[in-house]
């Protein structure tokens, strides 16, 4: 039986990769999905609400966009999987380079 990704809870998965690269993520998920291993998503960003909110407000004062002057957000990906198919899904996804 599959389970519906919101009725997977991270405590009880196992992490099967982490990456920024959504173009890496996504090529994980299309394996994950073709061998039918059920997997979560989780999104990771590296700076809080409040932090994010006080950046972008002094980048919109000086009417620059964050993009060309600073930093880009970084948002990071994480994709958990069950302990059962923890060891197929990692020779399966072992060759995606994640640069």
């Amino acid at each position: 039986m599959k389970l519906p990704q919101f009725l997977m809870f991270i405590p009880f998965l196992k992490k099967l990769t982490v990456d920024t690269s959504a173009e890496a993520i996504h090529k994980t998920c299309k394996i994950l999905e073709e061998n039918d291993i059920p997997y979560r998503i989780q999104t990771l960003r590296l700076r809080g609400t409040i932090g994010s909110a006080l950046q972008e407000s002094s980048y919109m004062r000086f009417n620059v966009t964050q993009d060309k002057w600073g930093s880009p957000q970084s948002t990071s990906y994480a994709i958990y999987v069950q302990r059962g198919d923890y060891e197929k899904a990692r020779s399966l996804t072992g060759s995606i380079e994640m640069w």
